[in-house]
């Protein structure tokens, strides 16, 4: 046992030995770089130039005054009477709800009112399951 530690300690010293030596050519090396080195400067951007137009003034959009004997009165008044929920989708990427999309019993219901297709990216589905009894437990249970 003696043996085994005498041999450890003289490992660890020839090792700390060989590391101060290197160490110290090490830290000159970076010490000498650090004096011949220029110091880092921040490079100021050259400013954009603005992109505009020549009159200077900015054009002020001013809503159109609809007076009671306007004719666009009527004709809006017109237009939102006739209008329906299958109108307004497509405006802003706003899908309406309808009551035309059926209601299924369950999932396997629904995957069959769709067309078949091997990518799932390309499956439409155009049924609804009914949680109408999920509901009233979650109701029931005061979770909702």
């Amino acid at each position: 046992m003696a043996k085994l530690d005498a041999l450890r300690k003289i490992i660890r010293e020839e090792v700390r030995a060989v590391f101060q030596e290197e160490l110290a050519g090490i830290l000159k090396e970076a010490v000498m770089a650090n004096r011949t080195q220029q110091p880092i400067t921040e490079a100021v951007k050259p400013k954009q130039p603005a992109i505009g137009t020549l009159n200077k003034q900015v054009p002020k959009l001013v809503p159109p005054v609809l007076g009671a004997n306007n004719p666009l009165n009527s004709l809006l008044a017109e237009t939102a009477m006739t209008m329906t929920a299958k109108d307004f989708e497509g405006f802003g990427n706003i899908s309406a709800t309808t009551a035309d999309v059926p209601v299924v019993d369950s999932m396997g219901d629904m995957f069959a009112s769709a067309r078949k297709s091997s990518n799932l990216d390309a499956i439409e589905i155009n049924a609804v399951p009914d949680f109408t009894g999920i509901m009233a437990k979650m109701k029931a249970n005061g979770e909702i």
